[in-house]
């Protein structure tokens, strides 16, 4: 009997493999410039940077030069001995001119006619012309002593100094006194090197007071 001859079986081709996904492909960089040179900007760009820096120190430099100028110009601010010594002038002048005794009228008057001047000293004799009519008789010794004083203001040979005193009037025939604080703005003016008293302006003012001042 012949032999059946098997033919061996093929073998099947293998599964396929999954698909493969695509490698992602790197973006180039830019290859640098090989001169090294910056990007290029506008031509107009550097100007216009300078012409605004020019313009602001320029404005800055005129602002502190005008407050420097505004400054300076009022010596109360920069020059303290002229302020000082102006200071204290107005405030023996004030102290002086506006105490009074009724047993030497003379020493006040002639304070008065040495550290007033203008219109301050017509002020000075309204004020005190009521007081020297019944000094004498009530005996009257009015003391003024300068508590506080300020310069506020000292250029082209004037100044204005605020002042806080202390009034006492007393009557010595029986010993009564009152007084109280009086508020001034002074103005003063310099008289060959003396400061002088030329206005007043009392704060406060009693209406008698200023009935008395409106002469002047």
């Amino acid at each position: 009997m012949p032999e059946e001859v098997v033919e061996a079986a093929e073998p099947a081709d293998p599964a396929p493999s999954a698909a493969k996904k695509p490698e992602p492909v790197a973006a180039k960089k830019p290859e640098p410039d090989p001169s090294g040179s910056a990007p290029v900007r506008p031509a107009w760009v550097l100007p216009v940077v300078l012409l605004v820096i020019g313009g602001l120190l320029g404005g800055l430099g005129t602002f502190f030069l005008v407050k420097s100028r505004s400054v300076s110009y009022d010596a109360a601010l920069v020059d303290p001995a002229t302020t000082s010594s102006v200071n204290g002038q107005v405030r023996e002048a004030v102290e002086k001119s506006f105490s009074y005794n009724f047993a030497d009228v003379a020493a006040t008057e002639k304070a008065a006619k040495e550290l007033l001047t203008g219109k301050a000293l017509c002020q000075y004799n309204a004020v005190f012309g009521p007081v020297k009519e019944v000094a004498p008789q009530q005996k009257l010794v009015v003391n003024v002593r300068v508590v506080s004083s300020a310069v506020s203001s000292l250029k082209n040979g004037h100044a204005t100094v605020l002042v806080f005193a202390d009034q006492v009037t007393t009557r010595t025939t029986d010993n009564q006194s009152g007084g109280g604080t009086a508020m001034l703005r002074v103005s003063a003016k310099d008289d060959g090197g003396r400061w002088k008293i030329d206005n007043l302006e009392m704060f406060g003012a009693t209406a008698e007071q200023n009935r008395q001042l409106q002469g002047c």
